[in-house]
């Protein structure tokens, strides 16, 4: 009997240590994707980028609204293929990334050069996402900047 109350707590320690790490690999893991998605979308790679989320993702983003919209990863290419066209040089510059549970919180800088009829713009956009991951694939973006015209002339 004292044996069984020694192995107990030895037992609780092993699986709490182990269920530990396994969160701890997954949010490592969740982070990683959502670093792979950044650089994707850096070398313009839309397939690639699109890849990382459900083909069912739920989007919270000041382009498409006020509230939540699904969007496969086919409309997700064609948005940042028109993004490039109209922005050729776009790009994003993580400046802050952590998890938390199954979210992933990115800050990021989003820039490029925007040609117009008026003439050619520089422009910044500060913006903040939340990704929800499941199994290693983003469920939901959740997205936020300032929903106005980023462009400035320089």
């Amino acid at each position: 009997m004292k044996q069984s109350f020694f192995f107990l707590p030895l037992l609780f320690f092993i699986h709490y240590s182990c269920v530990n790490n396994i969160k701890m690999d997954s949010l490592e893991n969740n982070i990683e994707i959502a670093k792979k998605s950044f650089a994707a979308f850096n070398a313009h790679n839309w397939e690639e980028q699109a890849g990382y989320f459900s083909d069912t993702c739920q989007y919270l983003d000041p382009s498409y609204g006020d509230i939540h919209v699904v969007k496969s990863r086919i409309e997700k290419i064609e948005k940042y293929s028109k993004m490039e066209e109209m922005s050729p040089d776009i790009k994003d510059e993580i400046t802050s990334i952590f998890g938390i549970d199954d979210k992933v919180v990115i800050q990021f800088n989003s820039s490029g050069t925007a040609k117009t009829d008026q003439g050619v713009y520089k422009w910044s956009l500060p913006i903040c996402c939340v990704f929800t991951f499941k199994d290693g694939i983003i469920i939901k973006d959740e997205t936020y900047y300032t929903n106005k015209s980023p462009c400035r002339q320089n």
